[in-house]
């Protein structure tokens, strides 16, 4: 399976400081200081099992942004990215900001849908696409 990987935005304070806002009431923790993709374990010593994540190259670029709500938690779908040759080729660094571990899937998905519109992904990395922030703000309120 090929994988579009388009660079995105440089992630710089300012898009990234709007980000904890996009998770309203459910945000617990904001990890916005990146943390090399190889150290990514130690999100595991945080208990991370609901969360929006934004992975960079090696230049600050935006190279996914995605969700993770699952039975093996944050690490597990990090790790999921990394079982992919061209993912792992690019992804050098990456944030998260820690949910609630009861997110709605709706909330969740508004959320990261409202991230992708605050960081102007869906019009420049295109194939890519996210989920819509219909709702956002009547679900994060």
């Amino acid at each position: 399976m090929t994988t579009a990987l388009p660079p995105g935005p440089v992630m710089t304070v300012p898009l990234l400081g709007g980000l904890p806002l996009a998770c309203g009431k459910y945000l617990e923790q904001a990890y916005l200081t990146a943390l090399p993709w190889a150290d990514r374990w130690k999100y595991d010593d945080l208990d991370i099992v609901t969360g929006i994540y934004l992975v960079t190259d090696t230049d600050g670029r935006l190279r996914w942004l995605g969700q993770a709500s699952r039975d093996d938690d944050l690490l597990g779908r990090l790790d999921d990215h990394d079982r992919n040759a061209a993912k792992r080729a690019v992804f050098a660094r990456v944030r998260v900001l820690h949910l609630h571990d009861n997110t709605p899937l709706p909330a969740l998905n508004a959320i990261e849908g409202k991230c992708a519109d605050l960081l102007g992904t869906r019009q420049i990395m295109k194939p890519r696409r996210w989920p819509p922030a219909d709702g956002w703000a009547s679900l994060v309120a």
